[in-house]
């Protein structure tokens, strides 16, 4: 059975054209085996060109993703296959450059068999909470070993992705999965990577400042804050930050 491929999630509400920008480069640079699920999540204007699955409603980032996993598995089963890793994306990542992005990190991933989650570098115009992920001007031209991946481009190991549940539904604004899943990685003594030999961009907000998102980037925020710390906390104790920023593992990493 094929365990090289790779399961692209893509997931679109109101911002057509930055999906279809991120399916056309990979339909034009990317070789390496992979299976392209775009979702529209409940959008109400045009939909992608490329749209695999439409949501009746939109079901917010996290269940956008999962929703296109479970696809994307069905498409498998029929086909006799099973995934290598699954790359979650979304609309305010773009391509920098060209070529076969997916090549290195998926070569990584068989190559190193500790490896859970790699992330191409973000460009130094990126915007982004996590500045670790940006490029390092002094770091060589390889994968570097990190604490935490976000989910802007972030390419999971399938099967020990799948172990753990996937992400959890009740946090459905996508913030908390991406802290949550590198630290189950990081106690399972699994690696996490950012690959300096590929690069992406990450514009924050990009939506809410096209007025596309259907409320303003602030209350989003509020929202997806609170959402996170309330499930969280009581999973993990009201120390649940500290417990997964800054276990001690990798301090020197950041």
């Amino acid at each position: 059975m094929d365990t090289t491929k790779v399961a692209i999630v893509i997931v679109n509400y109101n911002m057509p054209e930055r999906a279809d920008a991120l399916a056309e480069y990979i339909h034009e640079f990317v070789r390496w085996p992979y299976e392209l699920i775009v979702v529209d999540n409940g959008s109400d204007q045009d939909p992608s060109r490329y749209t695999s699955l439409t949501l009746g409603r939109n079901v917010q980032t996290t269940n956008g993703w999962l929703a296109g996993i479970q696809y994307a598995n069905a498409l498998a089963a029929m086909q006799g296959e099973k995934y290598l890793s699954y790359w979650m994306m979304i609309t305010s990542a773009a391509f920098v450059g060209g070529g076969d992005v997916l090549k290195p990190m998926a070569e990584w991933l068989i190559e190193h068999p500790d490896a859970e989650g790699i992330h191409p570098a973000l460009t130094p115009r990126s915007t982004t909470t996590w500045k670790h992920l940006i490029t390092r001007p002094d770091a060589a031209p390889r994968p570097r070993k990190t604490w935490m991946i976000d989910n802007i481009a972030a390419l999971w190991r399938a099967e020990w992705f799948d172990s753990i549940g996937r992400f959890d539904p009740k946090l459905i604004y996508g913030w908390g999965i991406d802290l949550e899943t590198c630290w189950k990685a990081r106690m399972s003594g699994l690696t996490l990577w950012v690959d300096e030999r590929v690069r992406m961009e990450k514009i924050t907000d990009i939506g809410y400042t096209m007025r596309r998102m259907g409320m303003d980037a602030q209350t989003r925020r509020e929202l997806a804050t609170e959402n996170m710390r309330s499930i969280l906390s009581v999973r993990y104790g009201a120390d649940w930050w500290d417990k997964m920023t800054k276990d001690g593992v990798y301090d020197d990493l950041r």
